[in-house]
């Protein structure tokens, strides 16, 4: 079996490159009759190309992140907008109802700082993708907002002598610094995020709180703006949010959630499984930007595989349909494999748990059911965020799965990454349809996504800030993988190049017209005679390349 992938694949090279180099060819000779451009183009695709183009095009994800970013953009407050709460965003909306781009407007009482900041996250892809001034301000502005409404000291209670208390909520306004009674102290050399009744609005009464998942996001808006606007935060103060993950962590890598100061410090009363994958990410953000030879990036490293390999050992012996789809882990662990010793346990046991995850994503419904009754949605209501928060997971993991690895179903199987492949197409084809497009109704909702696609009822036509950004993130992550970019893109030089060129043979394909076959059939002809002529002369020098492999292998 291994020499034989080894033959197809030392095989499968030449022949893709053959083809790309000689339609280039067609391409500058042809230029002027597009018709039988558009036919060749078309006989290069594979049959998963034909499937993904069926569901899947550049247009259709470019113009779903261009809108979902102008949402976002919209709702990001200016001064003119919310003078007293500049880069907040307006958290919920609804589509049959006029956007409110000002903070003080009904449903606005729920505010979530991870999602803040995972709407942060989205828009820094977005600018990557695309660098503007416009989404470069917005960042400015949602990052300020978190810097100086989230971003704070952590009282240490150990000498407290404020009595824990059982309750979450106060009848007043409760900020960071009342915490600590007078002549009280704060943690060395640690920062957290954040979140308080104030901040949610609404008159919640909550009381301060700092939550793992808090920290984590909080550190990739804050390393992914410093990347690209060198001098927004400083180095140390991005450490110290890195140094509280640390400070929460126990000594078998999982995690106290949260951190509440009216409760004496750290709470375990209440467990997220998601928490220690955004804070691995966040950690994986700020490793990638320490120096290599920097101790600090090692302590990054170590602190997440720590945690990646709790979540493994939790999950090893669940049932799939007990697995949480937790695409935050698996987004963490596509920035940490590439950075550990792949002959290392710790490697494979990291892997091994992404596997699960993943196949506990794909393991139910049936392609059938998918299809045909979920129309492409990853869940059975119609769930827009659960879909997306999924082909996130999915199309990270993408960049690390073998492709020796195989999906299991009773009688049949089938490779793991075929199957993802397949969530992937229908489940990218169900977002992409859900979105508001047009301003027919003029309630200046373009770029929204609602809760519940096909929404049936007032509540399902909700749009929250989430909703818009783990899609966008999902259609910006497999545009990627569609134009074969960063970590999609072929590892060997002959396969990028072939690659690209195959890639812009398609654009070009796909703005030139298709004109018939009987209204040029001359090119039509030709066309056919080259596509033949070059798999003749392929086929014959695979002939005569395969003794001289199996000597070799």
């Amino acid at each position: 079996m291994k020499q034989q992938k080894i033959q197809q694949h030392f095989l499968r090279i030449p022949f893709e490159t053959l083809v790309v180099w000689l339609l280039s060819l067609i391409l500058c000779n042809y230029s002027s009759h597009p018709a039988s451009f558009s036919f060749v183009a078309n006989a290069l695709q594979t049959p998963e190309d034909e499937a993904e183009a069926s569901l899947i095009t550049v247009d259709r994800l470019s113009r779903f992140i261009d809108s979902g970013t102008s949402y976002l953009s919209r709702v990001c407050h200016t001064i003119e907008q919310d003078p007293d709460q500049i880069g907040k965003f307006t958290y919920t909306a609804f589509l049959d109802e006029d956007l409110r781009t000002d903070f003080v407007s009904e449903g606005q009482n729920d505010y979530n700082l991870l999602r803040h900041s995972g709407a942060i996250y989205s828009m820094i892809l977005s600018y990557n993708r695309s660098p503007s001034e416009d989404i470069l301000e917005v960042l400015q502005r949602a990052v300020r907002w978190l810097k100086a409404e989230a971003i704070g000291p952590v009282p240490d209670m150990s000498s407290s002598k404020i009595h824990a208390q059982n309750d979450d909520e106060s009848d007043g306004d409760t900020e960071v610094d009342q915490i600590v009674p007078k002549g009280g102290k704060s943690i060395p050399n640690l920062l957290a995020a954040w979140e308080s009744g104030a901040m949610k609005g609404g008159g919640s009464a909550l009381k301060p709180t700092a939550k793992l998942g808090g920290a984590g996001l909080a550190l990739v808006a804050l390393v992914g703006l410093e990347q690209i606007t060198p001098g927004s935060t400083p180095l140390e103060e991005m450490r110290k949010i890195g140094k509280f993950i640390e400070y929460m962590q126990k000594d078998d890598g999982s995690f106290t959630c949260r951190y509440k100061p009216h409760k004496g410090g750290k709470d375990d009363s209440w467990v997220s499984l998601f928490y220690p994958g955004e804070a691995s990410l966040g950690l994986m953000y700020l490793a990638n930007f320490e120096d290599e030879d920097s101790p600090h990036r090692k302590r990054w490293i170590r602190v997440a595989t720590k945690a990646l390999l709790y979540l493994e050992r939790y999950r090893r012996n669940l049932d799939l349909n007990h697995v949480e789809p937790d695409h935050w882990a698996l987004i963490a662990t596509s920035k940490l494999l590439p950075l550990l010793d792949s002959s290392s346990s710790d490697y494979w046991r990291v892997y091994q748990h992404a596997i699960k995850v993943i196949t506990s994503i794909v393991d139910q419904p049936t392609k059938k059911v998918l299809v045909e009754k979920y129309h492409g949605c990853h869940t059975s209501n119609g769930d827009t965020c659960s879909t997306s928060t999924q082909l996130e997971g999915l199309l990270a993991s993408m960049t690390f799965v073998k492709d020796s690895e195989m999906f299991l179903e009773e009688d049949e199987a089938e490779p793991l990454k075929d199957r993802m492949m397949f969530w992937i197409r229908h489940g990218a084809d169900f977002i992409l349809n859900s979105m508001q497009y047009e301003d027919n109704d003029h309630h200046n909702m373009v770029g929204g996504v609602p809760k519940i696609f096909p929404p049936r009822k007032g509540d399902d036509k909700e749009v929250r800030i989430d909703y818009v950004q783990h899609s966008m993130s999902a259609m910006i992550a497999y545009e990627r993988m569609l134009n074969r970019e960063g970590p999609y893109a072929p590892k060997g030089k002959i396969q990028r190049v072939a690659s690209a060129a195959k890639r812009n043979l398609k654009k070009v394909a796909s703005r030139v017209s298709r004109d018939s076959i009987e209204e040029q059939p001359l090119n039509w002809v030709l066309s056919i005679v080259v596509v033949i002529a070059v798999m003749v002369v392929a086929v014959s020098s695979m002939m005569k390349a395969a003794p001289k492999s199996e000597k070799q292998i």
